[in-house]
């Protein structure tokens, strides 16, 4: 009697995981989904005519005059390194942060955002000005805190967009002249001595 006790309990055991099996297959798993952490700025590079990045004491403005940028601040200059500018808008741009750590609605004192390391600007043709504050650096200093003026949060952008942005404010992108040829003189040949 117990092996026939025993056999109906390990048939009872053997349907009831099979059957807890099949339930769990049926069961779609839960999937949490990431985050979507907003652009900063969305801007389409090809309406954008100016360029404007200040550090707590410099500032340089490049505007786009028939198609090349040109330096405004800190002096006028049309002998500007047009790719340095260029990618430097391209990435404020379409600048994507690498996640959300506030609202901007919080004390933004933390961040540095009251007083921030550079502001950087950007205008399209339409007249439209966006501005991006960049303020402290993270505690591992592979980020910095920046937002949007006027946006809904604080996110954290990579270090080296920041100082390219600082780069950009500290030295004008003044391109290297090309240098101009000169004209060489050919040697002086030796004039025939007159003989005696």
């Amino acid at each position: 009697m117990n092996f026939r006790l025993t056999l109906v309990l390990l048939v009872v055991a053997v349907l009831a995981i099979a059957g807890f099996g099949v339930a769990q297959k049926q069961v779609p798993p839960v999937i949490t989904p990431t985050p979507v952490v907003p652009p900063l700025l969305s801007l389409n590079v090809g309406n954008v005519v100016s360029l404007d990045v200040k550090t707590k004491d410099k500032e340089t403005n490049v505007v786009k005059d028939t198609g090349k940028w040109k330096l405004v601040k800190p002096d006028l200059d049309t002998n500007v390194d047009q790719s340095k500018v260029d990618g430097v808008v391209g990435q404020l741009a379409n600048l994507q942060g690498n996640g959300i750590v506030a609202d901007a609605s919080a004390n933004l004192q933390p961040y540095g955002l009251t007083n921030p390391l550079v502001t950087a600007s950007l205008q399209t043709g339409d007249g439209t000005t966006s501005v991006v504050l960049i303020g402290d650096a993270t505690v591992n200093s592979n980020n910095y805190y920046a937002m949007k003026q006027g946006g809904p949060n604080v996110q954290l952008v990579p270090n080296s967009f920041v100082n390219d942005l600082v780069s950009l404010a500290n030295n004008p992108p003044k391109a290297t002249p090309t240098p101009v040829p000169t004209a060489t003189t050919p040697p002086a040949s030796a004039s025939p001595s007159a003989s005696s």
